[in-house]
């Protein structure tokens, strides 16, 4: 081929005058594209390899020029600028090369061929000759780049004497696995499964059968328990062979033999440690207590256990009587009452009932005394009525229908907490945006009703807290503040929809860390959209809680467990004991990542560290997307203000609220999109806690130190 490489002037059709002759020149114009190679077939996923495109004129010559590579299959395959084309998927696609309107093909397919087999369960066991192993045969079908295959069948083969496999053959998952059932031969001996695919690799698993030797007790004997209850450690026997390795698929019968107790199960199978359980053992009558083991051929084993029962003969006060809180919040100290026998000694495993006095609560309303005979409650509500004593009473019946009482008195005290706004630009305030700033003031005065020791504030300090933040307000000199004061600015930012505005606090208290001064900034469209959305409320009493401490200060009182970095994923938890306990009461206990209360982990800083979970709460106040509909603000939420440090909270502000059904499964696999997808039906309140370096005071408003935001 001749290459045409006519350049600018040819392209542009230019007559030229030689000689007196004048000449003509037509420019060379793409007539077809040869893809290099015309088809290709890739063996695994991640497989590249490069392909050529030449652009020929009528004639044949290559032109010069770069063509624009594209494939009609892109969850199959893909192509870069280069040419260079990469396996995504099983299946079939086109590559195409593009210039000035004329393109050729290549086709391509993926096919993936199996490479390796890699043992992935049930390998290495040991069970009893003509047992079931516990434990299935789970063999992973990868290609030459290490991507599981899926659909493909794979074929168990028991070598003779190895007993059989149930199925023979199985078809793998989506992550490559095969799975299969192994019953071992009759033989003792070592024994193995070939598990293959056609003409492909193969893995062999083995194991070794080996007869019962003798039954062991592994765990539960010689313990005491009250009549009724179940022993509290598992009744346990292990199963060995001659070489002392636990044997699985040994079934071990259980029977009460003395003291009328039970267990649920009358027989139970080894599992691949060759231990057997059959369940809580329940105490019968007062007095010993028996339960027999046995394995067909093998010794027998004997539990033994007391089983008591002691009436309560007085119940004692241990500690939190004669308290004051302010109304509407526990006492500080959670009532702790000690049951005794008429000797004094301690009675465990007796329920004691506690009942609370006027509009009072206690949570929760029974308990069961430890081994030492203590029962607490977890929390005593005062009421809402102050200068009044409650009172609480415990009480235990006993089973003759004796009993025994006690009680606890806690005075009820006002209480009082107070915000001050500075509006910055009033001049801006609608009277509804007035109204909302009001209403969200009055709230908070009302959860958090500690009286705060009052602090002076510097001229200077304030201005480089305004100054920090973009706020144009004047600071016409030192002031006094009890307890909160909150500087508020409406400014254009970025339009409707995009960054609503920022808050937090810049000082706080030393000793306690509680704020003093804090910040709020609101981009006026985004208000004024939220004012006709009916969201206007919900908003500014979501911003002022940042204010007040709620994701603003959770760091730097290490009251966050494994916070959110930009370089590593994290699962991160408040563990404030306080929002903790108040978890497990809106059903937190459905949530089974951990103990801890979930925070919102993905998003961004002023997004992460800073909010509840939304996969978890949802539609509660204080996620980072609040719905478009009902938010309401969880007791969670307000539990936390205890943790963060302030003395009292009226958790009865709290709105009604329990945790939807948990979507854990859902955030794990999903991730950054399940959250994208919660977005759509939500308000994105975007990345508005600020992260300022905090201001240290003393009560004479002197700048003691500056904590600095946590690294990202």
């Amino acid at each position: 081929m001749k290459r045409a490489s006519l350049g600018a002037a040819v392209r542009l059709g230019l007559t030229i005058v030689a000689s007196g002759c004048v000449l003509e020149f037509e420019p060379p114009e793409p007539a077809t594209i040869a893809v290099s190679p015309g088809s290709a077939t890739f063996t695994f996923l991640g497989e590249s390899r490069a392909f050529t495109a030449s652009v020929l004129d009528r004639e044949g010559n290559v032109l010069e020029g770069t063509v624009a590579w594209t494939t009609d299959a892109p969850a199959v395959l893909t192509v870069n600028s280069s040419g260079v084309v990469t396996a995504l998927s099983n299946g079939a696609g086109t590559v195409r090369a593009v210039f000035e309107g004329v393109s050729g093909t290549a086709t391509v397919t993926v096919s993936q061929t199996p490479a390796t087999i890699v043992r992935v369960g049930g390998d290495a066991q040991t069970g009893s000759p003509g047992a079931s192993l516990v434990e299935p045969l789970v063999g992973r079908v990868l290609d030459a780049g290490e991507s599981p295959v899926a659909g493909l069948a794979v074929s168990f083969s028991p070598a003779e004497g190895s007993g059989s496999v149930a199925p023979s053959t199985a078809a793998t998952d989506p992550s490559g696995e095969a799975r299969t059932s192994w019953t071992l031969g009759d033989a003792a001996g070592p024994q193995s499964v070939v598990a293959s695919v056609a003409e492909g690799p193969n893995t062999v698993f083995t194991a070794t059968a080996e007869p019962p030797h003798a039954l062991l007790i592994h765990s539960g004997d010689r313990q005491s328990a009250r009549t009724g209850r179940e022993a509290d450690e598992p009744v346990r026997v292990r199963v060995i062979s001659r070489s002392g390795a636990g044997l699985s698929g040994v079934t071990v019968a259980f029977e009460v033999t003395a003291g009328g107790g039970s267990v649920p199960s009358s027989s139970a199978v080894t599992d691949a440690d060759g231990i057997a359980s059959p369940g809580s053992w329940t105490m019968g009558a007062p007095g010993p207590q028996e339960l027999r083991a046995t394995v067909p051929g093998l010794n027998r084993v004997v539990f033994r256990a007391t089983s008591l029962a002691a009436p309560v003969a007085r119940l004692l006060a241990v500690e939190g009587d004669g308290q004051r809180s302010e109304i509407a919040l526990p006492v500080r100290v959670a009532p702790r009452v000690r049951a005794e026998d008429a000797d004094g000694n301690p009675v465990a495993e007796t329920t004691v009932t506690f009942s609370a006095s006027g509009d009072s609560r206690v949570t929760p309303s029974e308990a069961t005394t430890d081994s030492a005979g203590f029962a607490a409650v977890d929390r005593w509500t005062l009421g809402r009525t102050a200068e009044t004593t409650y009172t609480l009473t415990a009480s235990v019946t006993n089973a003759d229908g004796t009993s025994a009482t006690t009680t606890f008195d806690a005075e009820a005290t006002p209480a009082v907490y107070d915000i001050e706004i500075e509006h910055v630009t009033s001049s801006l305030l609608t009277d509804a945006l007035r109204a909302a700033f009001e209403r969200a003031e009055r709230y908070w005065e009302r959860a958090i009703t500690a009286n705060l020791s009052w602090s002076t504030l510097r001229r200077s300090s304030l201005a480089e807290c305004l100054a920090r933040n973009g706020i144009s307000g004047e600071v016409p000199g030192d002031r006094v503040v009890d307890d909160l004061l909150i500087y508020v600015e409406l400014r254009e930012i970025d339009g409707a929809a995009g960054v609503i505005g920022g808050a937090g606090p810049c000082q706080i208290r030393v000793g306690t860390s509680l704020p003093a001064v804090g910040v709020m900034f609101f981009d006026i469209a985004d208000l004024d959209g939220m004012e006709a959305s009916g969201q206007l409320d919900e908003t500014i009493l979501h911003e002022m809680a940042h204010v007040i401490g709620f994701g603003t200060l959770w760091e730097h009182l290490g009251l966050l467990q494994d916070p959110a970095r930009t370089d590593r994923s994290a699962n991160t938890h408040f563990t404030g004991a306080a929002a903790m306990a108040a978890f497990g009461e809106i059903r937190g206990g459905n949530y089974t990542d951990s103990e801890f209360v979930p925070v919102q982990h993905q998003g961004g800083e002023g997004v992460w560290n800073g909010h509840w979970r939304e996969l978890v709460f949802r539609s509660e106040l204080m996620t980072p997307f609040p719905d478009r509909g009902p938010n309401p603000m969880s007791v969670v939420s307000l539990a936390s203000f205890v943790d963060i440090g302030y003395p009292e909270v009226d958790y009865s502000v709290a709105d009604e609220y329990m945790l939807p059904p948990p979507q854990y499964a859902a955030e794990a696999v999903a991730g950054v999109e399940a959250a994208a997808r919660v977005r759509r039906n939500a308000i994105d309140f975007g990345r508005e806690i600020l992260r300022m370096p905090l201001m240290v005071v003393d009560r004479d408003g002197n700048v003691v130190r500056y904590l600095t935001p946590p690294e990202r």
